[in-house]
């Protein structure tokens, strides 16, 4: 028998099947990872077929070394995802394949978890002949140590780590016979707290109407469920859950951060008594692992996770549902930019699943895509229980100024926030800005201080007193003195959260603050205990970044506030209003769960439609005025945006590699002149980033001009510069 094999080298030049013998007794299936002599060394590899003839010499064929593991790594859907994404974003099989296993598994440096347990060896009148012999003869213990180890075993029938007993007795009682002691495989869990069962929740008529509409769906099975803020979407994914499990299949939900993930499994626990494994970034290697071996297994039906879960090794797979799809943190940040929407859609059209893309401010090229009939629309237009959407007032921070205001909490939210905690209720502030100050400027010269490796202003960060970079993690002391004209006028400007934390305990002394952003959520349980702590009332407000506006559900917070709109309508991206929409939206969607809430947006530009729109929580109004908006700019979904990176340290190399790629673009560009809209190569917004000079080229192409795309990603497939980065994205979030 021949293995067809996949070496796991990501080059263009052996990107190819290659066939080895398999030697007599080893046992080996599609899926596994396996050992092969590659050149002069042996390198691990991918087995994608099985054959019993070569169509190649097989004096020169080499016998395959071992498998890796004892069972197929690989799933047959996972493989058949892998060759869609060689093809979809040019990369190589082997470099697919990745994507489908723990990242650590590979090269052996992570495995399964053992430590010592110790069980009873014997038993009935034995044990208890044994458990005497460590009395005197006038009943005081000779071994108390051995004793309790005994007494401890006999009240389990699991036995018991060795590390709960002093090694001496264990060592001791092995040595006699009474217990044996051996490595057992221990599961490293992301999550260990008891979780009691809950009855599900009566559905309301629109809640049923759109599970029949879901239920009833024989040919397009994706849809796009638009619901409002606290209209109960979160129920609806239960509940399809529960119809795959009971139906025999599997289910993957997708949440956009780390945040989100601990809310979202508590939730899930609450429902399902089944085990959920769950993915994303901020697991160790070995909890990766294992959770990875437990889907592997068939032992967890129900996955949960961020971007990478949608690659979870599941068969028979009954839907994915993304929730909160808008978010950008769906889309990968480096090479290759892959769209875990995209993703999704793939699996379930190969395994006939639904896809439930969930969201109260869909991105507009999906919402888009769905009413030209790629989605079925579901609505959801009604919070539950008959409440209100908050009442929403916008604030003119240009008139704060004018009456001497110069703090980010202005009048009307002075006094909302007070009303709010002399009620006894909570409140959620977001500010889109970490640190305490975004930059440090020199009043007398206008020097500001700038990171050394990027072309951006550093923030102060007060509880380190050190100025950080928020692009390459660079830090340095702060100085009193400029360096620039000599003199001691450095001044903070610009306020993070931080500064609004401080800004908050000052003006309401004895207001319990959480604050949540990068700085402070680094811990891995940081998150959950945040939450849990803002869930049982142990503070009154939480400030944080964009990680508090997406699908936190707290019933005792009556207000929220967006303490400064114009962060996100000032960013140079033609996404700049959806996003300022869409998070205004989502942070007023926090108050008022359980009761009517309030909302303040503070904002130097309250005529802006966005924030019009978001005032009146109006998604259909913004929706038709931004689309017009690109429709007459030919901006997506009217067009397709094709972004094409270059960085490197000695700004000239890059220069002359964006000119040699222009010059190979016009090969396929020059012949289709007719749906190229614009050109242009330029540098990036943000020129230099960790020390590396950026320039782009940016290309929009008229709809339906797959075949040219096809051609500028295949040359970007080919393009090789020596100490230059290169990357591509197709209608990117964001043009940085």
């Amino acid at each position: 028998m021949y293995a067809r094999i996949i070496v796991d080298i990501s080059h263009t030049n052996v990107d190819r099947v290659f066939d080895y013998r398999i030697p007599a007794g080893l046992e080996i299936q599609v899926g596994m990872r396996v050992a092969v002599p590659f050149g002069a060394k042996t390198v691990e590899g991918f087995v994608t077929g099985l054959a019993e003839e070569t169509d190649f010499d097989d004096t020169k064929i080499k016998d395959l070394v071992r498998p890796l593991e004892d069972f197929p790594a690989l799933t047959g859907g996972q493989m058949a995802l892998a060759e869609y994404m060689k093809e979809r974003y040019n990369i190589t099989l082997a470099h697919a394949l990745r994507f489908m296993i723990p990242a650590q598994l590979r090269g052996g440096r992570v495995n399964v978890k053992t430590q010592n347990h110790c069980r009873l060896a014997l038993e009935g009148e034995e044990l208890q002949k044994a458990k005497l012999a460590l009395y005197t003869k006038d009943g005081k213990p000779k071994s108390p140590r051995q004793i309790e180890v005994i007494e401890r075993l006999e009240g389990t029938d699991e036995g018991l780590p060795a590390a709960m007993f002093a090694a001496s007795a264990v060592r001791a009682l092995e040595k006699k016979g009474i217990i044996t002691v051996a490595g057992e495989e221990v599961e490293r869990l992301p999550f260990d707290k008891r979780i009691d069962l809950i009855e599900d929740y009566p559905l309301t008529d629109g809640q049923q109407n759109v599970l029949n509409e879901i239920f009833a769906a024989k040919e397009n099975k994706r849809f796009l469920l638009h619901g409002v803020t606290g209209s109960g979407k979160t129920e609806i994914y239960v509940r399809v859950i529960r119809d795959c499990l009971d139906a025999g299949k599997t289910a993957i939900m997708l949440v956009p951060e780390i945040s989100l993930t601990p809310q979202t499994y508590v939730f899930l626990r609450q429902r399902f008594d089944e085990d959920i494994a769950v993915f994303h970034s901020g697991l160790s290697a070995g909890e990766r692992f294992d959770e990875w071996m437990k889907v592997r297994r068939g032992d967890a039906r129900i996955v949960l996770g961020a971007r990478s879960a949608v690659f979870a090794p599941l068969e028979n797979i009954g839907a994915i549902i993304i929730d909160e799809h808008h978010e950008t943190s769906y889309k990968a940040d480096n090479y290759p930019k892959y769209s875990a929407q995209e993703i999704a859609k793939q699996r379930c059209g190969t395994e006939d699943a639904i896809l439930i893309l969930g969201s109260a401010t869909p991105d507009i090229e999906t919402y888009y895509a769905a009413e030209q009939g790629e989605y079925a629309i579901l609505e959801m237009p009604e919070r539950l229980f008959g409440l209100q959407l908050p009442q929403v007032q916008v604030v003119d921070m240009r008139e704060e100024l004018k009456n001497g205001n110069r703090s980010i909490i202005s009048g009307q939210l002075y006094d909302l926030l007070k009303e709010t905690f002399e009620a006894g209720k909570q409140a959620m502030l977001f500010l889109n800005r970490r640190g305490y100050s975004t930059f440090v400027m020199c009043r007398s010269c206008g020097y500001t201080v700038q990171c050394e490796a990027c072309d951006v202003t550093m923030t102060y960060h007060k509880t380190s007193d050190m100025l950080k970079c928020h692009h390459c993690g660079r830090s340095k002391q702060v100085r009193k003195i400029c360096p620039q004209c000599g003199k001691p006028h450095l001044k903070y400007f610009g306020m993070g959260t931080q500064q609004a934390e401080e800004q908050i305990a000052s003006l309401f002394p004895g207001v319990r603050v959480i604050r949540m952003d990068m700085d402070n959520m680094s811990k891995k349980s940081a998150h959950l205990e945040a939450f849990e702590r803002f869930s049982a009332g142990e503070a009154d407000v939480l400030i944080g970044t964009q990680m508090i506006t997406k699908g936190f559900d707290f019933e005792n917070v009556d207000a929220s506030a967006v303490l400064a709109a114009d962060t996100m309508l000032n960013l140079p991206d033609y996404h700049s209003a959806e996003y300022t929409f869409s998070q205004i939206t989502q942070i007023a969607g926090r108050a008022g769960r359980k009761q009517h809430g309030r909302v303040v947006i503070q904002t130097y530009n309250p005529e802006h439609y966005a924030v019009r729109y978001a005032k009146e929580h109006d998604y259909k109004g913004f929706y038709r005025h931004e689309t017009a908006v690109r429709k007459m700019a030919q901006l997506p979904p009217f067009s397709t945006f094709v972004q094409i990176q270059f960085a490197g340290e000695k700004e000239q190399v890059v220069i002359h590699c964006v000119k040699d790629f222009i010059t190979k673009l016009k090969t396929v560009l020059l012949p289709n002149k007719n749906v190229i809209m614009s050109i242009k190569a330029s540098e990036a917004a943000i020129k230099r980033i960790n020390n590396r000079e950026r320039y782009q080229i940016l290309i929009n192409l008229k709809n339906g001009s797959d075949d040219v795309l096809g051609q500028i990603e295949k040359l970007f497939a080919d393009a090789k510069y020596k100490d230059v980065l290169m990357g591509i994205d197709i209608n990117p979030t964001g043009l940085i």
